[in-house]
């Protein structure tokens, strides 16, 4: 379950944070969204020192702001990644200081496709430490030598050659696995797209149905069979 937070005097744009986090969200298929939203200070306090966890926490901050409620919060939830809504008149020495610093940053005014992008980037940090603290890898063994791989961070599995490789990044490894044998054990958000690929949908940023081809991050692309395109459509509605 992620734990939202957004405390924000703007009501249209608490709405706007809750609709891209769970466009975000909804990519990974085991996980779930809830989500607060606080429209003032005497809330936010109370809800801070509630004891609840919280894993994403947006927070408004202006000019000439008294960053002491900031720094609370800060030890109050360590693990809670911080992003800063503010403008371009708030300098980034207010707000840039040890026990302070956020995450991440939304300046206003902003496009939604800004908006998009850093959310993106924002969720995908905190859906990678998740990963990582869990220990969620992906164990290849060759030759004696055993490499892990963060699931979050695999882009696709592919055969060709006789052969099963997966890709990280730019870099490929050899897997002595089927694509049929890895359908059935990798994590739900690995799915099938084409005879030769499974491919990490939390990684697939847009479906070209005119060409038969899935975008993921990084501007890679794979081919998507005529089958599947339908369902990467509506994953990523």
């Amino acid at each position: 379950m992620v734990s939202v937070v957004a405390y924000d005097r703007d009501k249209s744009e608490r709405e706007r944070i809750r609709e891209s986090c769970w466009e975000q969200v909804s990519r990974y298929p085991r996980e779930d969204m809830e989500f607060l939203e606080i429209g003032n200070g005497k809330v936010f306090r109370e809800k801070m020192t509630g004891g609840d966890r919280w894993s994403l926490l947006y927070y408004e901050f202006s000019k000439g702001q008294d960053v002491s409620e900031l720094r609370e919060t800060r030890k109050g939830h360590e693990e809670t990644m911080i992003m800063l809504l503010t403008d371009l008149s708030t300098s980034p020495m207010e707000y840039l200081k040890p026990g302070v610093a956020p995450d991440s940053i939304l300046l206003r005014p902003y496009t939604a496709e800004q908006m998009r992008r850093t959310n993106e980037e924002f969720v995908r940090s905190y859906m990678d430490k998740v990963s990582d603290q869990d220990e969620e890898k992906f164990l290849i063994e060759n030759k004696g030598e055993r490499i892990l791989l963060p699931y979050n961070r695999i882009c696709y599995f592919e055969a060709r050659e006789k052969k099963t490789f997966v890709r990280v990044g730019m870099t490929e490894y050899a897997v002595y696995k089927t694509l049929g044998v890895l359908e059935t054990a990798l994590p739900p958000q690995f799915r099938r797209c084409h005879r030769s690929y499974i491919v990490n949908s939390g990684l697939v940023n847009k479906v070209n149905l005119t060409d038969s081809y899935l975008i993921l991050e990084d501007g890679i692309e794979i081919p998507v069979s005529k089958t599947y395109k339908q369902e990467f459509r509506r994953l990523l509605k």
